[in-house]
């Protein structure tokens, strides 16, 4: 193992625990909100309860920081990280890919909620299809670094 991946990981739980440090409050608010009219689209009818908080089918679902991807976000900054870009292209390139992590995140959520709507167990609908959405993540991580 290279000593710039040892970094780069050392890097990446310490940005994992720093992300558990903040609430993300308004990011677990658009999460369940885009995950709740995506599901309404699929004839899936959350109901909110709070902010980051709906019922379905008289169960409660709370939206924590890992139902955001806050923490992969945090976790791909060391990763993601190009010391052959600026500061300011690095800056646009995470908030980018920002972004379409919040949009996959959504349609893994919703993903989730159909299964489990169509009798799939929790277990498999949401766990299963998390571990390989992050799967997914982390390889495309890897495929997509500039370091070696």
């Amino acid at each position: 193992m290279s000593r710039q991946l040892k970094v780069r990981l050392c890097l990446t739980a310490l940005a994992v625990a720093v992300c558990y440090l903040f609430d993300w409050r308004q990011l677990r608010f658009i999460t369940s909100e885009l995950n709740l009219r995506l599901d309404l689209l699929a004839g899936i009818h959350l109901q909110r309860s709070t902010y980051d908080t709906v019922l379905w089918r008289g169960e409660i679902y709370r939206y924590g920081v890992a139902c955001t991807f806050a923490d992969v976000w945090c976790g791909a900054v060391p990763l993601l990280w190009s010391l052959r870009r600026s500061i300011i292209r690095n800056l646009l390139y995470i908030l980018v890919f920002g972004l379409a992590l919040l949009f996959f995140n959504v349609a893994r959520l919703s993903f989730s909620d159909l299964l489990f709507a169509f009798g799939i167990p929790w277990d498999l609908a949401h766990n299963v299809v998390s571990g390989v959405c992050y799967f997914v993540i982390w390889t495309w991580i890897w495929r997509h670094r500039d370091w070696t």
